[in-house]
C-alpha cells in the first residue's frame, strides 16, 4: 500500500475479541501529522479514549491507547495495526492488542484482536 493517511478518517469496530471494550457503537476519529497519528474515541462502553501512534517503515501502525469506560474503569494498552485499502478508498485496520493496565494497576495483560473499518460518508451522516 502506498503511504497511508488516517487524517480525518472515522472508524468503527466490526470484529473484536470478548475481552475488548469497544463495540459497533464506538467511533474512532483520527488525524495525522507525518508518520504520527492520533485518535479520540467514545461510544458504547467507552466514555472517552485516546490513541497515539506512529507508522514504521513497513506501514504498520504502533500505538498506545487509554480509555475510561462507562463503568469508570481506567484501562491502557498497546497495539500493532495492519492496514488494507478497499476498492472504494476506505481503509480497514486489523489490530493485535494487549491490555497493559486495568484500573491503573499493572499486570492485567489480556490480549486480543480487532478489526476496524472506515465509515462511508453516508454512514457518517446517520
Amino acid at each position: 500500500m502506498s503511504r497511508l493517511s488516517l487524517d480525518n478518517r472515522v472508524f468503527v469496530p466490526v470484529e473484536n475479541t470478548d475481552n475488548g471494550v469497544v463495540s459497533g457503537t464506538t467511533r474512532f476519529h483520527f488525524w495525522q501529522e507525518g508518520m504520527v497519528f492520533f485518535a479520540d474515541y467514545f461510544g458504547g462502553d467507552v466514555r472517552e479514549g485516546h490513541i497515539i501512534g506512529q507508522f514504521d517503515e513497513t506501514g504498520r501502525g504502533h500505538m498506545l491507547y487509554h480509555c475510561l469506560t462507562t463503568e469508570r474503569d481506567l484501562k491502557a494498552g498497546k497495539a500493532i495495526a495492519e492496514f488494507t485499502k478497499f476498492e472504494d478508498g476506505r481503509v480497514a485496520m486489523d489490530l493485535n492488542w494487549e491490555w497493559i493496565t486495568k484500573n491503573g494497576q499493572p499486570g492485567d495483560t489480556f490480549q486480543g484482536r480487532s478489526r476496524y473499518e472506515e465509515l462511508t460518508e453516508r454512514e457518517l451522516m446517520k
